[in-house]
């Protein structure tokens, strides 16, 4: 999209008042916008197909790696006879998903950047490497931590008369799911950042709602984890919190706000003196 801008013209000292407004560049049809979109999901999703071709030979793997957190004595089964042949396509698929989030990314970022003022674009592609490290920080600690409760709690649950059997669809399905919800979970304040920065959001909007997103994040720490226990859920449910909090800080920082506005020099009433 940025190859169909036309070059601007060299402004003159009367026209620096107007260089926000001209920031955008100039306007596509929607013809010209579906095109885009068409070329951007299409380099998007040949990465993901790239990606998971690569990893399609490391499926073992990657299998025996989601089978670690298995609590002991447990065994995984396949009750359909292609089952196992279809967990394998989604493991290499989430894979490469992984792998070319990037490019994926890139191309999401490339395609509404166009809309966005110079300064927008910069600390959005910016915070592109903060988001990823704030997902495999998420991830990991639902593998070592969020994991660890959950598996040990279901496991613990049934009377030792009970074999503990999974299905390796309903296992591979329950594993990655959670760290792909925590990891997400984790991204909130580099998401609640950019988006204060480029102006979309507030600090004293989210401090004002604040009650409110403690009830989603229950809500969705309960999806996320599913055990009754509240141990389990509060150990989603704290860190993400306290990451809310991180963010709105964050916010406060990307875009200071003013208790009052600025006044101006005179008596609180008195009518600007005009010169002739």
């Amino acid at each position: 999209m940025d190859a169909d801008r036309p070059a601007e013209p060299p402004q003159g000292p009367e026209d620096e008042s107007q260089d926000s407004q001209e920031d955008l560049g100039g306007v596509m049809t929607l013809r010209e916008h579906l095109q885009e979109l068409r070329t951007r999901l299409t380099i998007a999703v040949l990465a993901v197909i790239v990606a998971s071709l690569i990893v399609w030979p490391f499926k073992d793997f990657v299998f025996e790696v989601v089978q670690y957190p298995l609590p002991r004595g447990a065994i995984l089964q396949q009750i359909s006879p292609t089952e196992t042949l279809f967990t394998f396509f989604m493991i290499s698929i989430i894979a490469g998903l992984g792998i070319a989030s990037p490019i994926v990314l890139y191309q999401v970022l490339a395609y509404v950047a166009p809309g966005l003022y110079e300064h927008e674009k910069r600390w959005l592609y910016l915070s592109i490497p903060a988001i990823a490290v704030a997902f495999l920080i998420g991830a990991a600690f639902a593998w070592f931590v969020v994991l660890r409760f959950t598996v040990g709690f279901l496991a613990g649950f049934a009377p030792r008369s009970i074999a503990t059997e999974f299905t390796v669809a309903t296992w591979v399905t329950f594993v990655l799911r959670i760290l792909l919800a925590v990891g997400i979970a984790f991204e909130t304040p580099f998401f609640i950042f950019a988006l204060a920065k480029i102006g979309v959001v507030k600090a004293s909007t989210l401090g004002k709602y604040r009650r409110y997103a403690i009830v989603a994040i229950v809500i969705l720490a309960a999806v996320i984890t599913p055990t009754p226990d509240p141990f389990t859920q509060l150990s989603v449910a704290v860190p993400v919190y306290a990451l809310y909090e991180i963010g709105v800080v964050l916010a406060r920082v990307a875009a200071p706000e003013d208790d009052e506005p600025e006044e101006v020099d005179g008596p609180a009433g008195a009518e600007p003196a005009v010169s002739v």
